[in-house]
């Protein structure tokens, strides 16, 4: 499995039979094999996750599936806004949160999906092939924004900690997690409660735009000192 970040929570997962492209929003999408099977992951609408560009891209791409949460409307109207054909359409599934699905590589392997429910918007999704569990958080995370209501933020942390709880001992080869720096002093509780709950062996920070320092800075903080070897630094 080789793993390149694009931007902000975008990445590309590419295996020996197949490649994920998970939440592209904008950025330079490298280079892969064509005659590998493309699957392309949207965990929520919000332009920062869902970029309808990826529809146009890969309209004569060979083998493609679109796995897109269901708050992506996919009536005929944003069809048509998205340039969405009908090939396109037959080969979309929508998914919702706390759902099983499964997908063929085309090699006759399975990827197993399950999902959360996102404590903003959609989902997160829970991938399983060839032995190995990928997390990717999509937008549920640990909302807590100074200046909002107090009884929001402790119904967000109730929320997530909630879905966290889904995970619990759960061993994670890979976790891609927001690290959010407008989140002031608490831009990391959520990562350091994911990192404390299941068993994550890689952990990839997210959502930060043009902000990657924020993970040097995470690293060097003492609440990361057990586990911050286990966080990929930024490239």
């Amino acid at each position: 499995m080789e793993i390149t970040r694009i931007y902000h929570s975008g990445f590309l997962l590419e295996f020996e039979h197949c490649v994920w492209l998970i939440d592209y929003y904008r950025g330079e999408i490298p280079d892969f094999d064509r005659e590998k099977k493309l699957f392309v992951f949207s965990s929520h609408v919000h332009h920062d996750h869902f970029n309808p560009e990826v529809f146009d891209r890969y309209c004569d791409y060979p083998q493609v599936e679109y796995i897109l949460s269901k708050d992506i409307s996919l009536k005929p109207n944003f069809r048509k806004k998205y340039g969405m054909d009908e090939e396109q359409f037959s080969r979309t599934t929508p998914v919702k949160a706390d759902e099983e699905y499964s997908f063929d590589d085309g090699w006759g392997e399975t990827i197993c999906l399950k999902t959360l429910k996102s404590t903003d918007a959609g989902v997160a999704f829970i991938l399983e092939y060839q032995g190995k569990r990928i997390y990717h958080a999509g937008d549920l995370h640990w909302w807590h924004w100074e200046g909002e209501d107090k009884q929001w933020n402790n119904n967000m942390a109730a929320s997530f900690k909630r879905e966290m709880e889904k995970l619990r001992g759960l061993h994670l080869d890979v976790a891609f997690v927001p690290l959010d720096p407008r989140l002031e002093d608490a831009y990391w509780w959520g990562l350091d409660f994911l990192m404390k709950t299941a068993e994550v062996d890689l952990v990839y920070p997210m959502h930060y735009s043009d902000e990657p320092e924020v993970i040097d800075r995470f690293r060097q903080d003492p609440v990361s000192e057990t586990y911050r070897h286990k966080i990929v630094h930024r490239t």
